[in-house]
């Protein structure tokens, strides 16, 4: 099994959703082979004006054998390898930080991940599963909420533009507010997390994608 990890926390390794990532790689390396991509997205570039250009002239024949064109071409080749999907981010300011927002804007590209129809936006990859790991210093869902989450709708909706629709949330909340609650949330999420994986195809075999 392919799997792309894309980790966007300023704490690299030492993040708690990096953690939860690994633990859900060595649950699924225990039952099949698995070869993991792991991005860094901190070190992505954000968008320059040459990836502009091309995207506002599709007609016109751009290189893209180097630059951000290149680098957009590589992000979205490892998207289209990958039979699983795990982002680990924090949330920043009730939404994506900037590095995983960077990511978002190399692999959503039109004519390469989706096209645009008369009516809507169509997605060109095929569906498969993407686990979202996320970790906000405040609490954003359940009774004790008191900030809102555009997180979760706009990662929901960006993704399924372009075909992946089968995307599931696993978060740790109050890491800065509650933090001493912060290390029974990541036991059970580990607990949830094996019995999910257990319950579904991503731990069985699969073919690998070429």
């Amino acid at each position: 099994m392919n799997i792309l990890l894309v980790n966007s926390s300023p704490r690299k390794h030492q993040a708690c959703t990096y953690q939860l990532a690994q633990f859900i790689i060595q649950q699924i390396s225990e039952k099949i082979d698995v070869e993991v991509v792991e991005v860094d997205a901190a070190t992505l570039p954000h968008l320059d004006a040459d990836y502009a250009k091309a995207l506002s002239t599709p007609d016109l024949m751009y290189d893209e054998s180097s630059g951000s064109l290149s680098l957009s071409n590589q992000l979205i080749a490892q998207l289209n390898k990958a039979d699983f999907i795990i982002i680990a981010s924090p949330m920043h300011n009730f939404s994506l930080p900037s590095s995983l927002k960077s990511w978002v804007d190399h692999v959503v590209r039109a004519g390469r991940t989706f096209e645009i129809t008369a009516t809507e936006k169509q997605g060109l990859l095929s569906n498969k599963p993407i686990y979202v790991l996320v970790s906000a210093g405040g609490r954003f869902s359940g009774k004790n909420a008191y900030q809102p989450d555009f997180f979760t709708p706009y990662l929901t909706e960006i993704m399924a533009t372009v075909g992946l629709k089968d995307i599931q949330f696993f978060t740790i909340e109050g890491t800065v507010t509650n933090r001493e609650t912060v290390q029974e949330q990541i036991d059970l999420l580990q607990k949830q997390l094996k019995n999910h994986l257990e319950s579904t195809e991503i731990s069985r075999e699969m073919p690998v994608a070429i």
